[in-house]
């Protein structure tokens, strides 16, 4: 059988057939064991629901149509009662009994209702290898709507791809593919990903429905579409009434602006997107990450650079006329109207306060009304995740992956009160876990969990410990939270880093990551040193040694401290 090298969100993979061996593992699988001599191995599920992509050409899966077997557990004993390194991932459909083998580790999976996918660890390294895609500049594609730096960038892409990269990540920005109601433009990413076509590489795109600029690392200005910026009460406002128009407002997703509403927008947006790269869905366009907040991640702009110092708590953005409107309601419907607004200022702080500073956080957070608020303000920002990832699920209908990003705010997650997460809307405090209620919405309609902060380490210095920093503990609450549900989790960098220091800290997570993007691709990351250090980070994610080959990156497990 021939590999098809455009097929969709998995690694190659081909049925097996090899008659005698098959015939083994059919008797041990009738009784559901592994074959006599097998040791067990180790499996990796990405849950109910899942099907392990465009594994196998179409001609074969016709041929073959599947083993009948009567449950995944004997589909996954046929596969270990093979010689070793032949069978190394199953698909199973309970509706059908029917078990595929898969020749190749699995790496992506897609939706697929009545469907498993399970991945099997290589006995070789007792690891799954993790692709690598590399994240392009924010100003990839000019204001202009043109590629920048089209002589230099595919030199930068060449030498990524001599690193081992697997593929790139790009914002597809909003601002500059809408710039008038229901007209788009997507000339510029087409030949961006014409480069990935070039090098075999696939590509992840983002869903940008958020401005660049004002946040860490914000390299360019690309404002939200001026039919949309220029609108008036759409726009999350703090406690003082300033306005942030990076993203809009969750509470203005129903509200109509010109003859659309936002959700509308969004909608229409990636439908565009959908028919302008048709032919490329789920094989050289391999996932849509659908932006749902500020940086695109799934949160409130609760620490605006522009009006906050690390490591403050934030403010909570519920202060426009829509939010108070919600609240209001909210609380008259429990029985407390006067409930019916946001903690003032005074109780809770600035954005760079501290939650000691003030009684919102010392003690407000645990009462009645503070346990009230922390769930209607978490609450309406699950629910626009579940609106903007339904629309998702309906335009791009399983032809690809999609998923959604939430952000690493590890300071104050060491705090009771977790304050910085509450400001952006993840309650986590008062016995809640509010990592895994937002990877239920994510599993609720098919899209894995993007996780930043991968690089980083639990400090013992002074600031680390005054600001009750904790990203090692934040990453395996996430982590344990996406497990349980069988949640593909992939991450990412939050700082751009290219010290040894940080690779080996983002490998530590590898048994845990469904996919890597590194963040960013920079004429820095190009020099010799630190492209040879990339280098052996993209060889260790994959699975082998480094280039060196005089020593191992040191893989240990997240720990929540």
């Amino acid at each position: 059988q021939s590999f098809d090298s455009g097929a969709g969100p998995c690694i190659a993979a081909m049925t097996i057939f090899i008659s005698m061996l098959l015939a083994v593992a059919l008797a041990a699988a009738a009784h559901g064991v592994a074959a006599e001599g097998s040791e067990p191995s180790r499996w990796r599920g990405f849950g109910q629901g899942s099907g392990c992509g465009k594994a196998v050409t179409a001609k074969a899966r016709e041929e073959t149509q599947g083993h009948q077997v009567a449950s995944v557990d004997a589909c996954k004993a046929m596969c270990e009662g093979l010689s070793s390194g032949t069978c190394t991932g199953v698909e199973y459909s309970a509706t059908k009994s029917s078990c595929i083998l898969l020749s190749e580790q699995v790496k992506y999976t897609r939706l697929a209702p009545g469907k498993e996918c399970w991945s099997m660890a290589s006995e070789e390294t007792g690891h799954h290898t993790v692709e690598v895609f590399i994240m392009m500049p924010l100003d990839t594609v000019s204001p202009f709507g043109t590629i920048m730096h089209p002589t230099g960038l595919p030199k930068m892409l060449d030498k990524m791809k001599s690193a081992g990269a697997d593929g790139l990540m790009v914002d597809v920005w909003w601002g500059l593919t809408e710039r008038s109601p229901k007209v788009y433009n997507f000339s510029a990413y087409h030949a961006l990903f014409e480069y990935a076509r070039e090098r075999n590489w696939k590509v992840q795109a983002v869903a940008s429905f958020h401005q660049c600029g004002g946040n860490v690392g914000d390299t360019c200005n690309i404002l939200l579409p001026d039919f949309v910026y220029q609108a008036k009460g759409i726009w999350y406002k703090d406690a003082d009434g300033v306005e942030d128009r990076e993203y809009i407002s969750l509470f203005a997703d129903e509200v109509v602006v010109g003859d659309r509403t936002p959700l509308q927008m969004y909608e229409d947006w990636m439908a565009a997107f959908a028919a302008a790269f048709s032919a490329d869905l789920g094989s050289l366009v391999q996932e849509v990450m659908v932006g749902m907040g500020p940086c695109g991640e799934l949160r409130y702009p609760s620490y605006r650079l522009s009006h906050w110092n690390y490591c403050g708590h934030g403010e909570f953005q519920c202060y426009d006329q829509h939010a108070l409107q919600l609240l209001s309601t909210i609380a008259t419907a429990v029985g407390r109207p006067d409930w019916g607004l946001p903690p003032n200022k005074t109780n809770v702080g600035g954005y760079s306060s501290y939650p000691h500073d003030n009684e919102f956080f010392t003690t407000g957070f645990k009462e009645d009304y503070g346990k009230f608020f922390l769930d209607w303000y978490s609450s309406a920002l699950k629910d626009h995740g579940r609106r903007v990832l339904g629309k998702a699920q309906e335009v791009f209908q399983n032809k690809l992956a999609i998923s959604g990003k939430v952000a690493g705010i590890h300071w104050w997650y060491g705090h009771d009160s977790h304050a910085a997460e509450a400001t952006a809307g993840y309650y986590n405090t008062n016995s809640r876990n509010g990592y895994a209620e937002i990877a239920r919405v994510f599993k609720e309609h098919g899209a894995s969990l993007d996780f930043t902060c991968l690089e980083m380490v639990t400090e013992i210095d002074e600031k680390s410990q005054e600001c009750h920093s904790n990203p090692e503990g934040l990453i395996a609450q996430v982590v344990e939270a996406t497990a349980a549900l069988g949640l593909p989790f992939s991450g990412e960098n939050a700082l751009q880093r290219y010290d040894e220091a940080a690779y080996t800290q983002m490998a530590s997570h590898r048994e845990h990551l469904h996919g890597l993007t590194y963040l960013r691709l920079n004429w820095e990351l190009t020099r010799d040193d630190n492209l040879k250090r990339f280098k052996d980070f993209t060889t260790t994610m994959h699975g082998g040694p480094s280039e060196d080959d005089t020593k191992k990156v040191a893989l240990r497990g997240a720990t929540r401290l």
